[in-house]
């Protein structure tokens, strides 16, 4: 009697649905890459190279099939290393610009106009001379991001390669670096990395998408990377100069030809010191008037809520509640504000609503009377973040008024708005 082979066994499950997922990866146009030594597999578009010798940084490849580079872009937030890989670039021999920067390795090609519109007739006459000189060449001016498909028609082959970071680290490097506060240098990591992905999606040219941080520990795979990415040869020697410049010690920015152990920042103290106050001015104006808008929209919404709970007083336990919230907004305006008098350590003893209701009305204007002091400082910054700072700890402790408020409206009276 022969044994029926079916059901399947569950080896023949396994096997079948290996097979399937494979044939819908490639249908999708991927190529299922095995990668020992690392976790899980790589997914890398037909039909792309994929070089064994570079496997030990994790990267990924799109739109291999469009074509060789013979442009090419460097993209990637402020601090996000982006300057590493155009210094590699010129190690390797690309030209990366008629002058680019001794240490940042910045340059671009794009002429803006006063009102940082692309001039196109004087981008299109920089492109055709540099295609002109150069059969490969390229730049790096990570805002260029926000221009780039304007000037896309005017370039020969384009390509981009994308460095990305760790959100915490940009912020601190960003912190340590220029002193940009913490909260700002996330915010607009995010905004500039959510701008660059939503492109890479319909960009129908080669991308390179690379770790930062793996890529600076490897430098031997982030050189084979970024040879097999542009398709070039390079002799030893700039392979090996490419190599030396990329170091994990690395103290600030170096110049593409440093040698491995000149590990210290090139950088002129004045230069970097110029760049960190013209960034706290540009960012002093512009997050100003957000946080101050935002401040404008939330004291009319306290407010309400100050006239809600005054109207609830009826007696001691509800004004026991709401002097609570108004010792809580004292005790953290003395903390951000750094009050430390021994007047202003005490709590606020309140014997009526009407008593109260002037408390709540003196924080709240003192909160305003910081906040556009703090604003209109903010507008002027002579290259620190202090205004900008106290606005938006006035906005914070605005916040947390108005969310104690809504606290006190739910003890006084659970369930009932």
């Amino acid at each position: 009697m022969v044994r029926s082979a079916w059901p399947p066994s569950i080896t023949w499950y396994a096997a079948r649905s290996r097979i399937l997922r494979r044939s819908a990866a490639e249908a999708a146009g991927y190529r299922l890459l095995i990668n020992s030594g690392l976790e899980g597999p790589l997914l890398e578009r037909i039909p792309q190279t994929y070089h064994r010798n570079a496997t030990r940084v994790k990267h990924f490849i799109l739109n291999r099939e469009f074509g060789t580079v013979r442009t090419v872009a460097v993209f990637g937030t402020g601090r996000g290393g982006t300057s590493v890989i155009a210094g590699c670039l010129r190690a390797l021999g690309v030209c990366m610009g008629t002058l680019p920067h001794a240490y940042k390795h910045e340059w671009t090609p794009i002429v803006r106009q006063a009102d940082n519109s692309v001039d196109m007739t004087q981008t299109s006459q920089i492109v055709r001379k540099m295609n002109e000189n150069h059969e490969l060449w390229g730049w790096k001016f990570p805002s260029d991001v926000f221009h780039i498909e304007t000037v896309t028609a005017l370039l020969r082959n384009p390509g981009f390669i994308v460095v990305t970071r760790d959100l915490t680290e940009v912020a601190l490097s960003s912190l340590a670096r220029q002193s940009v506060p913490l909260e700002i240098s996330l915010n607009d990591t995010a905004i500039v990395l959510r701008y660059i992905a939503a492109r890479m999606r319909y960009w129908p040219w080669p991308i390179l998408a690379i770790p930062f941080a793996q890529a600076l520990r490897e430098p031997n795979a982030l050189v084979e990377i970024l040879c097999a990415f542009l398709q070039i040869a390079p002799e030893e020697a700039k392979r090996k100069q490419a190599t030396d410049f990329v170091q994990p010690l690395t103290r600030g920015y170096r110049p593409f030809d440093a040698k491995s152990d000149q590990l210290h920042d090139f950088s002129p103290p004045l230069d970097d010191l110029s760049d960190s106050q013209n960034l706290a001015a540009d960012f002093s104006v512009r997050y100003s008037k957000e946080y101050f808008d935002q401040f404008e929209g939330l004291i009319s919404l306290a407010t309400a809520a100050a006239e809600k709970l005054a109207a609830q007083i009826r007696g001691p336990h509800e004004l026991a509640i709401a002097t609570e919230t108004t010792n809580e907004i004292h005790r953290l305006f003395q903390a951000v504000t750094s009050e430390t008098g021994n007047q202003s350590l005490e709590e606020i003893r309140l014997s009526s609503s009407k008593e109260w209701r002037i408390a709540i009305n003196q924080s709240m204007e003192r909160l305003s009377t910081m906040a556009r002091e703090a604003a209109k400082e903010a507008l002027h910054s002579p290259g620190n973040y202090e205004a900008l700072t106290r606005l938006y700890r006035a906005l914070q402790l605005l916040i947390r008024l108005r969310v104690a408020l809504e606290a006190a409206l739910w003890r006084v009276k659970p369930g009932e708005r």
